[in-house]
């Protein structure tokens, strides 16, 4: 098996990758939306994780995907791709995103967070309570975003493992 060649678009976007495939984009979507779920479906949660990989809308040069999972997870990454057809292949470039719900809440939980671990400093002086409140705030915001970075790593994990499957693609 010939492993393909991808790579980071930016040192400094790490949400971002490029591939360049030796196969047809269309040939791509086709292989893609076998393995994808509309969202305009009905769901059935064990059907849908034993049929399909991602659950998302393809479109001509685009799609927008996250993983079928059986249980509910807040920190599932979305896929968000362009697809470019070349003369030897296709080039997709993918942004790997989190649910905005998700984002609020991370973010709200550490405001939340600093404007206590303040008040506890400045205004009623509680050292112990500070540097709880501190600690704690750190602690949720570090498993936050420990979770997206894994999720975001199975989803990519499952991008390579599909792209690399050129044999899927010639049949």
């Amino acid at each position: 098996m010939k492993k393909l060649y991808n790579f980071h678009s930016s040192y400094w976007n790490l949400n971002q990758r490029t591939h360049i495939l030796p196969f047809d984009k269309d040939r791509l979507l086709l292989h893609l939306k076998y393995l994808t779920k509309p969202y305009n479906e009905k769901p059935s949660r064990k059907k849908d994780y034993e049929k399909y990989r991602f659950t998302g809308q393809l479109e001509k040069n685009t799609f927008r995907l996250s993983r079928t999972v059986l249980e509910p997870n807040n920190f599932l990454s979305i896929a968000e791709g362009t697809i470019e057809a070349t003369s030897k292949g296709c080039f997709i470039q993918i942004k790997y995103k989190t649910f905005k719900f998700t984002r609020i809440l991370i973010w709200f939980w550490g405001i939340l967070g600093i404007c206590m671990t303040l008040y506890f400093s400045f205004y009623k002086i509680n050292v112990l309570y500070a540097v709880l409140i501190a600690l704690f705030t750190l602690a949720h915001t570090t498993v936050c975003i420990l979770s997206i970075q894994r999720q975001k790593k199975i989803l990519e994990d499952i991008f390579d493992e599909i792209f690399n499957s050129y044999d899927e693609f010639l049949n």
